[in-house]
């Protein structure tokens, strides 16, 4: 039985963790069609979706952590940042990942009632709260080889720099004036 236990709550760890990396993939993403002033429904619900699966999936985890009977975990010591003796300092680091993923996760619920632009100023810790969840895995883990998700994360950057430059440089399409045009035509054949 804790082997199963120890699967799961990998398991849901990790899962959370790529689901959050497909959150911030895609948040990104639609930041740079705004700036194209682009149709971006599709991309912020897959953001919502996705972030509203992982918030499913960390508290999965979390329970499974407090079910756990080969550390036996008390809820402190899951709850409470530095509060166990079990990996102390990367064990903090999920914790207060935790209250990050909190705070963004009911501000985005409540955006209208907490205001835009508070809610961008909250939303702006987004890259704490992954850096935290980040050093948390590869520090309590070893499920993943460093190497390998340092890649994973520093390959959407250059590739999210390119869109920002080709937004920079490109020029928007004009928009044709119909309205000139059906008077141009209409005057046309009139005179």
């Amino acid at each position: 039985m804790q082997t199963l236990e120890w699967y799961m709550i990998r398991g849901t760890g990790t899962v959370a963790y790529i689901l959050l990396y497909l959150t911030v993939i895609v948040g990104l993403f639609s930041q740079v069609q705004k700036k194209r002033k682009k149709k971006m429904t599709s991309a912020i619900n897959l953001h919502e979706e996705l972030s509203n699966w992982a918030m499913i999936l960390v508290g999965g985890h979390l329970g499974l952590l407090l079910l756990d009977t080969y550390i036996g975990f008390k809820w402190t010591e899951v709850f409470v940042p530095f509060h166990t003796s079990y990996k102390s300092i990367p064990m903090a680091l999920g914790t207060l990942s935790f209250y990050f993923l909190i705070i963004t996760f009911i501000t985005s619920k409540l955006r209208k009632k907490v205001g835009y632009l508070r809610w961008r100023k909250l939303h702006a810790l987004n890259p704490i709260l992954y850096i935290l969840v980040t050093i948390h895995g590869l520090w309590i883990g070893t499920d993943f080889n460093p190497e390998i998700v340092a890649i994973a994360n520093l390959v959407p950057f250059p590739i999210m720099g390119i869109f920002a430059l080709l937004m920079k440089f490109t020029k928007a399409k004009p928009q044709p004036n119909t309205t000139r045009a059906a008077v141009t035509r209409t005057t046309r054949y009139t005179d």
